[in-house]
């Protein structure tokens, strides 16, 4: 009898053993799909998937090199600006755009031309994608095609530190205003005050002229000017933010398979947290991929 029930225990025992071996490795399958990323295997076979067809025009010409040229600013920080150290591009933008090139297989070439040169560009081949904080506006949007928003910020005015506050647009009247070339702030300043516009290659231009005296404010994104307090720079805000806008990639106009394929990429970085973290990397701490 003792002999039998011994058999017995073991055979248990073993049978224990193995439902155990199994559970773990199953957990360990789980485990393992669970890390995998969504989309895997060749650029192409990553677009067909998204697309549920073979991708034509510019998204078949950048699925076929395993490149996507990227235009954006390199002297627009935090968004993006070269690191004194490594000579490094860096930012909030050119990390989406790496991560957009994760998601789809592609490697990632940055080219650095000046702001207003970009629409045309775009539209004559010489880049890929804008990825350089474009606000979606009607009158762009009749010359390039953008995603949907990736971002939202705000239209701020800032003013050499003790300097006066603003309480809406109209104290700007008869006022010395720096903007960057091309950009919603020139726009909104020309339809909405009477202010002395000066325009400038890029926003970050604007800061030595406020600094000096030459102007008695600059109009840029929130951001770009708390980038530059944050560098210990003289300035502080005035007033309120006067207005909010969306942003997003731009590209040529008619290219409906490679405006789809950025989106597919910027919804996937909403979903996984991805862009709320390099948000919070780049921006102090603030999520601006949602709206408030």
């Amino acid at each position: 009898m003792r002999r039998r029930r011994t058999y017995a225990v073991i055979a248990i025992m073993i049978l224990v053993m193995f439902a155990l071996a199994l559970g773990l490795a199953a957990c360990g399958e789980e485990e393992e799909a669970a890390e995998e990323p969504g989309l895997t295997g060749t650029a192409a076979e990553r677009a067909a998937e998204i697309l549920g067809h073979e991708p034509t025009g510019v998204a078949k010409t950048i699925i076929d090199r395993g490149t996507v040229i990227v235009a954006n600013d390199a002297n627009y920080a935090p968004q993006s600006s070269v690191d004194e150290a490594t000579g490094e591009l860096v930012g909030f933008d050119v990390d989406v755009a790496l991560k957009m090139g994760e998601i789809l297989g592609l490697e990632v070439q940055f080219e650095n031309p000046a702001w207003e040169t970009i629409p045309a560009a775009l539209n004559q081949g010489r880049y890929d994608v804008s990825i350089g904080s474009m606000t979606i506006t009607p009158e762009r949007d009749q010359t390039v095609d953008f995603t949907q928003p990736y971002y939202y910020t705000s239209g701020q005015v800032f003013v050499k530190e003790g300097g006066p506050q603003i309480a809406g647009v109209d104290d700007l009247a008869g006022k010395k205003v720096g903007v960057g070339a091309a950009t919603t702030y020139y726009d909104y300043l020309k339809d909405n005050s009477d202010a002395q516009v000066k325009t400038y290659t890029t926003d970050a231009d604007t800061f030595p002229d406020l600094r000096n005296g030459n102007l008695d404010f600059v109009m840029t994104a929130g951001p770009t000017g708390q980038q530059a307090i944050l560098q210990g720079q003289p300035f502080e805000f005035s007033g309120t933010p006067l207005y909010y806008e969306d942003l997003a990639f731009a590209v040529a106009e008619g290219e409906a398979d490679w405006v789809a394929l950025l989106d597919f990429a910027i919804a996937q970085m909403h979903e996984d947290g991805s862009l709320t973290e390099m948000s919070k990397t780049w921006y102090n701490g603030l999520d601006l991929t949602v709206k408030e």
